[in-house]
């Protein structure tokens, strides 16, 4: 129990407790093992404790899961394996090395990748520049058709149409996330496929597209639902949802609603959190609810500058802000924090959320 409520605290952003609470523990159960394991994993991912006891509990609890035959806990384990990875800053290589020990295992490597999800997110906010992340997922995906591994040319397709969406290829990146979302749906790939087509939201959002945009969140969603690992895909359904509302009343709406339906540390995670918690600071400002976009501000500058320490979620924390400023009557104050945001969706390469912040800049509606 203490190690799953170590697990928690790290979901909730609070590693420092999680730490505090595995003082002591030993589980011997297969769910407590890859509980303690992914606290102590994620913890040190977020910038607490030594990376070097994630990757050890992180390998430990891997080889249980495998030997246990418990799938759920595999899904947990591989999580765990990448964020160790990524606190070691040897993320690619971890990817790289699932792909080569699970391409003929098509059922185990589905879980492995599954565990990916969240940590790779990481690879698309400014820590890698967008052509690099590109080329790495080109690379990926042919060897992935070399061996013949299902699972690996999907995460990789998929990853590489984020990669693209993002940096301003919308021709390239629905390609790609069709692709994406057609190879998960052929292994039953819940969680690719739910973000395939989250991603395919966003896109037709960029395009002005809002109904297909509303459809395929509705199918993202149903999707999600289906998948162990949902608490990476609701947030960033729901907040997409919340930044395709038309005007400011049907924003807070979607806000409520949203607040409602993620809730826990079973339902959010930590490095997904902040695709909620931005677009819910942006909503509730926009409709002149400034207590609540302080509470939903108050978050996502913890997960800006503490979990997730991105420049591109730094720029978007200033998007953010500025949304409050001008709802409060700052309009100087308001107009710098977007210029701010500007410059960082600028540097991190991200030429789509640049346009929308000079604009807002510029007095125009983003």
């Amino acid at each position: 129990l203490r190690a799953k409520r170590a697990l928690a605290q790290v979901k909730m952003s609070d590693p420092q407790g999680a730490l505090i609470s595995l003082v002591g523990v030993h589980p011997t159960s297969v769910a407590g093992r890859v509980a303690e394991a992914l606290a102590y994993s994620g913890a040190a991912a977020l910038g607490f404790g030594d990376p070097a006891i994630g990757t050890a509990k992180a390998a430990e609890c891997r080889r249980v899961a495998l030997e246990s035959g418990d799938t759920g806990a595999l899904v947990i384990a591989s999580w765990a394996h990448a964020a160790a990875a990524h606190a070691r800053g040897e993320l690619h290589g971890s990817v790289w090395a699932d792909l080569q020990e699970t391409h003929q295992l098509p059922h185990l490597a589905v879980r492995v990748f599954d565990g990916h999800l969240c940590i790779t997110q990481r690879f698309l906010y400014g820590s890698r520049p967008y052509p690099e992340v590109i080329a790495f997922a080109d690379a990926l995906a042919a060897e992935a058709r070399r061996l013949g591994a299902a699972r690996g040319q999907a995460f990789a397709v998929t990853l590489r149409g984020e990669a693209r969406l993002l940096s301003g290829d919308l021709d390239g990146a629905e390609q790609d996330l069709r692709d994406g979302g057609r190879l998960h749906r052929a292994i039953h790939g819940a969680t690719g496929e739910a973000l395939s087509l989250q991603r395919r939201a966003e896109l037709a959002l960029l395009r002005g597209q809002r109904h297909e945009a509303r459809d395929l969140l509705d199918d993202a969603l149903d999707v999600a639902r289906q998948s162990d690992v949902g608490f990476h895909l609701l947030d960033r359904i729901y907040g997409t949802r919340i930044a395709l509302a038309a005007d400011a009343e049907a924003g807070l709406a979607a806000l409520e609603e949203a607040d409602h339906a993620v809730r826990g540390p079973f339902e959010t995670c930590p490095g997904c959190r902040i695709t909620f918690a931005v677009p819910a600071t942006i909503a509730a400002a926009r409709a002149r609810a400034l207590d609540l976009a302080g509470q939903h501000e108050h978050q996502a500058a913890y997960l800006a500058d503490v979990v997730m320490k991105l420049p591109a979620w730094h720029a978007a924390l200033h998007e953010a802000r500025g949304h409050i400023a001008r709802a409060g009557g700052d309009e100087p104050g308001a107009r710098q924090r977007f210029a701010h945001a500007a410059a960082g969706f600028r540097g991190a390469g991200q030429p789509m959320d640049e346009l929308r912040c000079r604009r807002l800049a510029a007095g125009e509606d983003g």
